[in-house]
């Protein structure tokens, strides 16, 4: 604990906000960190790392908040509503589960843990706390991702045809188990945050390739199929010098464009070209390669953390005492999961747990 954190506590703080600790002072933890203070619904009470420095210059930055070496330190020192957790994927499950012991509330870095049974667990901790357990899928709770769904449920873009999903990245230093762990999380959370069944596949099929020798795939790709047998592809590279993060789900009429590359211009929706009978689908005419819309949503990476927090916040408040855990979490570990035995069986399709506890949980 440092020396000032007492006078730190003492300080008068907003009773209308939530207090929380961020565990982990990394690259995640930070920006999470700085969203939250600036959030009118949060009350940033403490920033946990066992790197002391780090913790330190973090706090600096954000006006000396209360820093502690471990998650028990801050519960035992901080009055906490909540707990954050931004650590390494190894460290998740021990970190969130001390927090629900504790009966606070988790926010729980993407994936919500490093397997569907240990998620379940979680689950199960949050439940007989009667604690809101939340994934940090930022994107799946942005202006531009909400507008995606509403195209997509409302029958706006016809028929779905295909979906087409690309995260790229160069290899870093923080890769925590595989590409698929480490990338496809976020883009499994948003399909299942706008595809009409969410992510509701039977079965799912993946491989991939490790052509620099570093004992785990750096590049792989996922394939499963929609209830009308549309087509789902993902494709995730960790070897590629161009950040790119994609999402293209192509209808009979219209095909909608998501890029979180861009945050000055996320969604574009233009006509579909079905075939060259634009006919072929009765009903469905468009022309070809004319724009039919353009929506465009301003929202940087600190935006995205900001839609996040403001959910977590509104989960919370309105849980009133009864267990809120992370449905479409749940689903993406269990796509995980299976994407992991498919790769062990050189793409071989491979089916999907579907998360008993599923039905219990909350909706997004």
């Amino acid at each position: 604990m440092n020396a000032d954190a007492g006078k730190s506590m003492g300080r008068a703080t907003d009773p209308g906000k939530l207090g929380i600790a961020v565990i982990g002072a990394g690259v995640r933890g930070s920006r999470l960190a700085r969203t939250l203070q600036e959030s009118s619904d949060w009350n940033l009470a403490a920033i946990c790392d066992p790197d002391a420095l780090r913790a330190t210059a973090l706090s600096r930055k954000l006006g000396g908040a209360p820093r502690f070496g471990t998650i028990d330190e801050a519960l035992d020192c901080v009055p906490l509503d909540t707990v954050a957790v931004a650590t390494p994927l190894r460290f998740v499950h021990g970190t969130a589960m001390t927090a629900l012991r504790a009966g606070k509330h988790a926010l729980v870095e993407r994936p919500l843990g490093d397997s569907l049974e240990r998620g379940l667990e979680l689950v199960a901790e949050a439940e007989s706390n009667s604690v809101v357990l939340m994934a940090n899928h930022a994107h799946s709770f942005t202006p531009a991702v909400q507008h995606m769904r509403t195209l997509v449920l409302n029958g706006s873009l016809g028929e779905l045809l295909f979906v087409d999903v690309v995260r790229t990245g160069p290899l870093s230093d923080h890769a925590q188990r595989d590409v698929f762990w480490d990338l496809a999380p976020e883009s499994l959370a948003i399909l299942d945050r706008v595809l009409p069944e969410g992510l509701n596949s039977r079965e799912v099929s993946a491989f991939g390739g490790d052509p620099l020798g570093t004992g785990r795939d750096c590049v792989g790709h996922v394939n499963f199929r929609l209830g009308n047998d549309a087509l789902v592809h993902l494709y995730v590279n960790r070897l590629s010098c161009v950040t790119r993060h994609q999402v293209v789900i192509a209808g009979s009429r219209l095909t909608v464009l998501w890029d979180g590359m861009r945050p000055g211009n996320q969604l574009s929706v233009i006509a579909s070209t079905p075939g060259r009978d634009t006919g072929m689908l009765p009903g469905h005419r468009c022309e070809s390669g004319q724009p039919y819309d353009m929506e465009i949503f301003h929202d940087a990476v600190h935006g995205q953390e900001t839609h996040l927090v403001a959910e977590f916040a509104r989960r919370i408040r309105e849980a009133d005492g009864l267990a809120s855990p992370d449905a479409s979490a749940l689903r993406v570990l269990a796509m995980l999961d299976a994407v992991a035995v498919s790769c062990s069986r050189e793409g071989t399709a491979s089916p999907v747990k579907p998360p008993a506890a599923a039905g219990k949980a909350v909706e997004p």
